[in-house]
């Protein structure tokens, strides 16, 4: 197996365990994000709420098992922070708001459809598209700047000598 192959079986090791650990803390986010808007009426509280709760799950599930970080530092948890929080709270956040009104103009015959989930299925279809934009911020960053690999980047270097 060549050095590029195996780097391109990590990274792909990497993305699944990534996807599953999101979809875990999405489904988490979600669920705590239409509890806290039905009870506050608010996106904003809501999102700020369950995004910060799902926070500290993500770092810890994915700095050992996405990133395999030998270590927690303050350094690699306060990045952590500031790239999710910018992406939840202000590109998520953002991205809610802008879609929220398209969500609110959708026809009602189309939420219909939908039976007892209409309720819920019409807060959450923003936030899903708006969790789209946060994967891929947060990968990006979490793989080339706050988990990054030295290892890999040795392997990646020599393997073009």
């Amino acid at each position: 197996m060549g050095m590029s192959e195996k780097t391109s079986k990590k990274r792909d090791k990497k993305v699944i365990i990534f996807g599953l650990i999101g979809i875990f803390n999405t489904l988490f986010d979600m669920a705590l994000y239409v509890i806290i808007q039905n009870i506050t009426g608010s996106v904003i509280i809501a999102n700020v709420v369950a995004t910060s709760a799902a926070l500290i799950g993500s770092y810890l599930l994915n700095s050992k098992l996405t990133f395999k970080a030998r270590k927690w530092t303050v350094k690699s948890f306060v990045l952590f922070v500031v790239v999710t929080l910018f992406g939840l709270w202000v590109l998520q956040t953002g991205a809610i708001l802008l879609l929220t009104p398209v969500t609110d103009a959708t026809p009602e015959f189309l939420w219909h459809l939908f039976g007892p989930f209409e309720h819920i299925l019409k807060i959450l279809a923003p936030k899903v598209l708006a969790t789209v934009i946060t994967v891929v911020w947060n990968f990006v960053w979490y793989n080339k700047v706050i988990f990054k690999d030295k290892n890999a980047s040795e392997d990646l270097l020599r393997s073009l000598e």
